[in-house]
């Protein structure tokens, strides 16, 4: 008698169903994983496993249980699978600083903040108080420098909301650089500084309006050190794709088929975009001659390749001092990190949080860095 394969003596055919749908989940994750060393320009289908890292990743989580009820030895193909990429994991999720944060900054400490607040206005609320709570929070937090992303203020006048946040901040100074202006306001990046900023700019190349990066030397006790305003292109997905991509994708028509392309086209396109911005960046701090910190909105998980090409080689806020899973952005889908705080590995991490107030779609961000 033929020796029976371990399928054909062990599983039904309902057993075997849910095998074969294993092994597809399984295959899915580790294509998840490549997201972070292959570049899109070269095979974008594979950034969006990057993207989808979550849900598969719970989709072998689910097939775990299954197994461990039914057949445990089963379960090793998604938990070998997802133990192979646990240094990834570990940037989503983390659990190396207790939950409670202490805000109160030592003064051994450079504290540093990032926060994309959407041109102030306010997420889901029509409420004209952003500015007012933005200046709370500037306050409460006594941050020595913070990179602002979408970025609004008048440039002339009263009402110069630049020199507002100076004051209110206790700065000494600042770069505010609009990516689109008139002769009365502008909107874009901002970097600002309780020590004196003593030479800054912008990498121009692979810049896509908003969406680019600038850079402010800041002289701190003798020592320079770099910080690099960072937003990288975003998907441009307009309110009905957003509603497209939130509803459900049953029974689809032939007209949610065209609009399936649309969203697929641009998320092609700024994979392809945000490799360019990254491969810029890394040009630009490969050539820096001082300590540097980068933080903003990168636009990108973890598992993308844009996020992993910069943060090469260097501390991860979230990585180091971190706690749970790290959502920074809840505009889409309220699962996504986005916005990080790097720096050169001289720099040491002390501790890092993230500000769970809905002002904006993305939360702020800070951490205490000292070297």
């Amino acid at each position: 008698m033929q020796r029976r394969t371990i399928l054909k003596a062990k599983l039904g055919y309902f057993s075997k169903a849910i095998f074969t749908a294993n092994i597809f989940a399984a295959l899915a994750l580790l294509l998840s994983y490549s997201a972070s060393i292959i570049d899109p320009q070269k095979f974008w289908p594979i950034a969006f496993f990057g993207l989808a890292y979550l849900p598969i990743l719970l989709i072998n989580i689910g097939f775990i249980i299954y197994w461990f009820l039914r057949k445990r030895k089963y379960a090793l193909i998604s938990l070998i699978t997802i133990l192979s990429g646990w240094n990834l994991m570990s940037k989503h999720i983390n659990f190396k600083n207790n939950k409670e944060k202490i805000v109160v900054k030592s003064n051994a400490n450079l504290r540093v903040m990032s926060f994309n607040v959407h041109m102030f206005k306010k997420y889901n609320n029509d409420k004209d108080n952003f500015r007012e709570e933005t200046l709370e929070l500037v306050k409460a937090l006594t941050p020595d420098i913070i990179c602002f992303q979408e970025f609004y203020s008048r440039i002339k006048g009263t009402k110069q909301f630049t020199k507002t946040l100076k004051n209110a901040g206790d700065f000494e100074d600042y770069y505010f650089e609009p990516s689109t202006k008139n002769d009365y306001e502008g909107y874009g990046q901002a970097i600002f500084s309780k020590d004196p900023i003593i030479n800054y700019g912008t990498i121009h190349h692979n810049s896509y309006g908003l969406n680019r990066i600038i850079y402010a030397d800041i002289k701190r006790e003798g020592d320079t050190i770099r910080v690099y305003n960072v937003h990288l292109r975003s998907f441009a997905l307009q309110e009905e794709d957003k509603e497209f991509v939130q509803k459900s994708t049953t029974n689809l028509q032939s007209s949610d088929e065209k609009k399936t392309k649309r969203v697929g086209r641009k998320l092609k396109r700024a994979f392809s975009n945000r490799s360019d911005q990254a491969k810029s960046l890394r040009t630009h701090i490969d050539e820096c001659p001082y300590p540097y910190i980068i933080m903003g909105d990168f636009n990108d998980t973890p598992m993308s390749y844009s996020v992993n090409l910069i943060s090469a080689g260097m501390n991860n806020a979230f990585l180091e001092k971190g706690f749970g899973w790290g959502v920074t952005h809840f505009g889409l889908l309220p699962i996504f990190q986005i916005d990080y705080i790097f720096c050169t590995k001289e720099i040491k991490i002390d501790n890092y949080g993230i500000i769970n107030e809905r002002l904006s779609d993305h939360y702020p961000i800070w951490a205490d860095l000292t070297y």
